[in-house]
């Protein structure tokens, strides 16, 4: 047990290293002018509580002589076409979904695709109804795009944490590719198998988005923003995940049921099968929750190191991200745990045919 417990610690301050000097290569966004033409993309479907702060942050872009926004309703059920309704700006266009996915798609793919078809500007950038962006992230982005030679990035909003559970789990999102892609090596390779996505705040160039499918080239996946980063990177494109902290805000769920439901409909296929998952959480169960067996079996330094590693590989994550420190970065060990439990929620809600987002139905293979 004594060696199990040391190579848990080595592999958890393995981890935390890399992600501290894993910092030195992610991108940051700086704004200026952008001359070329962007439209900002907006799928919505019941966003009635966050659709008005959405629309009025993409409507206050600096820097952006020809912008336009479109606004995609998606066959919403509640007040969200009456608040669209209440904006006047020539920028601003409103289109109503064409009705429910056809076979083979999935709903936010299919929302993009016809938002993508309703344009014809050089920079198309897709958020998330509930992302709020700073008054320079999309010049930012653009900006980023050409200086860095790229064709996609995904600058990475900041996560507001409503719920206790929310602070547990949505630091991970970060934490995750921070400690365990290599971000220098995956900007330079461009394998597919690195590929990290966001699809809160996308940012790509029209040609390349075209040239390598599209939204409709993930039509029926899940993980479309991960689908469509790798779609790029097969195609020749160069596609990476950028620090969006500064850039914009998201709030993906307000409730934990609202979280665990978002979680549930995608984690079954976030590994490359169930045992894939199973691989994965057994690998982060040993290397951030097994050490703690060593306080109650008297191996209590080795199992502090190997907490420490946890925590200290958080307090990375908190200070590039402006995640919250006490007591969040203390929890990490349960952070884990509930992530867990999200996994195994998703698989079962998956194997019963029962996982729903927006009101539909996930019908996926």
């Amino acid at each position: 047990m004594t060696a199990l417990l040391a190579v848990s610690c080595l592999l958890a301050w393995a981890l935390t290293i890399h992600s501290w000097f894993n910092r030195r290569y992610l991108i940051a966004c700086h704004p200026r002018e952008i001359l070329q033409s962007i439209a900002v993309l907006i799928p919505a479907r019941n966003e009635e509580r966050h659709i008005a702060s959405c629309v009025t942050a993409a409507l206050a872009q600096k820097d952006i002589p020809h912008l336009e926004i479109v606004v995609l309703n998606d066959n919403s059920t509640d007040s969200t076409a009456q608040i669209l309704s209440t904006f006047h700006d020539s920028r601003l266009s409103v289109i109503d979904g064409a009705g429910e996915p056809p076979s083979g798609w999935l709903g936010k793919p299919y929302a993009c695709h016809q938002l993508s078809n309703a344009v014809t500007s050089e920079f198309l950038v897709f958020i998330d109804a509930d992302v709020v962006l700073s008054p320079h992230a999309v010049s930012s982005a653009v900006a980023t795009l050409q200086d860095k030679s790229l064709d996609l990035i995904c600058p990475y909003p900041r996560q507001i944490a409503s719920t206790f559970l929310a602070r547990l789990v949505q630091p991970l999102l970060q934490w995750s590719w921070l400690t365990t892609v290599p971000l220098k090596i995956s900007l330079a390779t461009q394998r597919p198998s690195m590929a990290v996505g966001n699809g809160q705040f996308i940012a790509v160039k029209r040609d390349a988005y075209v040239r390598s499918g599209g939204h409709e080239g993930v039509r029926n996946e899940v993980l479309e923003d991960i689908a469509l980063s790798r779609n790029l990177s097969k195609n020749g494109f160069k596609a990476t995940v950028v620090d969006g902290t500064t850039l914009a805000t998201c709030n993906m769920y307000e409730t934990n049921s609202q979280l665990i439901s978002g979680y549930a409909k995608s984690l079954w296929s976030a590994f490359n099968g169930l045992i894939g998952t199973i691989f994965i959480n057994l690998s982060l169960v040993f290397i951030y929750v097994a050490p703690l067996y060593g306080f109650a079996s008297g191996q209590r330094a080795l199992a502090l190191v190997g907490y420490s590693a946890g925590v200290v590989g958080r307090l990375v994550c908190a200070r590039q991200f402006q995640h919250r420190v006490f007591p969040d970065a203390l929890l990490h060990p349960l952070s884990i745990s509930s992530f867990v439990f999200l996994n195994a929620v998703s698989w079962i809600r998956h194997a019963r045919g029962t996982n729903t987002w927006k009101g539909r139905v996930l019908h996926t293979s």
